[in-house]
């Protein structure tokens, strides 16, 4: 029996710099969020759905799809950054406490992440109830070749380039972020507004389920794998 209670919060602002309405554009005949929101709704760890948008017409996208919704106020609705959406993390759990609706683990899931499995979101709730971790991120491998750069110079971070090859990259063991799942324990946000602490667990993804939708390039690249996974 489940004896954890888990909600699945996904952040839906109405603007978006790269893509216009983002969070809503078409792929492939639904908006770009219903994809999240059906990954979510089908995980058998999740046991809420919560699209916290102070967009009006994306809260009823969100429900229309199954997912129950919060508005949010604007100065929580400007800015994407790690430490913003925790922020907002704080304040909806808060606001959800203020009703008695009180979790033990939070899922963070953005919605420009289509090509996630339910099976990691699952596996990353599972990790924290089952195997004591306290947040799980999800990664991929990345063996790029990385370069740190000022108004003059470029200097390698991760490499020596007189040993640049196929052997160094053998030995790496590197890997990327790729906002697609995070899982942590409530009491961890609540207590240091980072959703990212104590003892880190990671879940593994491939470069394809790993894209995030941030251009229009993007967006084609993913409406074409959907595609080509259909016929």
């Amino acid at each position: 029996m489940r004896t954890e209670k888990t909600i699945a919060i996904i952040p839906a602002r109405g603007g978006s710099k790269g893509i216009p309405r983002k969070n809503i554009a078409d792929l492939n005949g639904k908006p770009l969020i219903a994809y999240t929101i059906e990954q979510a709704l089908e995980a058998g760890t999740i046991d809420e759905v919560l699209v916290n948008s102070e967009d009006t017409e994306i809260r009823e996208i969100a429900k229309k799809f199954g997912a129950e919704t919060m508005s949010r106020p604007e100065e929580l609705s400007n800015d994407n950054s790690m430490q913003e959406v925790d922020k907002l993390l704080y304040w909806t759990l808060n606001e959800l406490k203020k009703q008695g609706r009180e979790y033990h683990i939070g899922v963070l899931l953005y919605p420009t992440s289509p090509l996630r499995k339910t099976a990691t979101i699952d596996r990353a709730v599972k990790m924290i109830r089952e195997e004591l971790y306290d947040s799980v991120l999800s990664l991929y491998e990345d063996k790029t070749y990385l370069w740190h750069i000022d108004s003059r110079q470029a200097y390698p971070v991760n490499y020596i380039p007189e040993k640049r090859g196929p052997r160094q990259k053998e030995t790496w063991n590197q890997y990327a972020e790729n906002k697609a799942v995070y899982a942590f324990r409530t009491e961890l946000l609540l207590e240091t507004g980072c959703r990212l602490g104590g003892k880190i667990g990671y879940v593994l993804m491939d470069k394809l389920q790993s894209i995030d939708v941030d251009s229009p390039d993007d967006l084609a690249l993913v409406r074409n794998i959907m595609k080509n996974r259909e016929s």
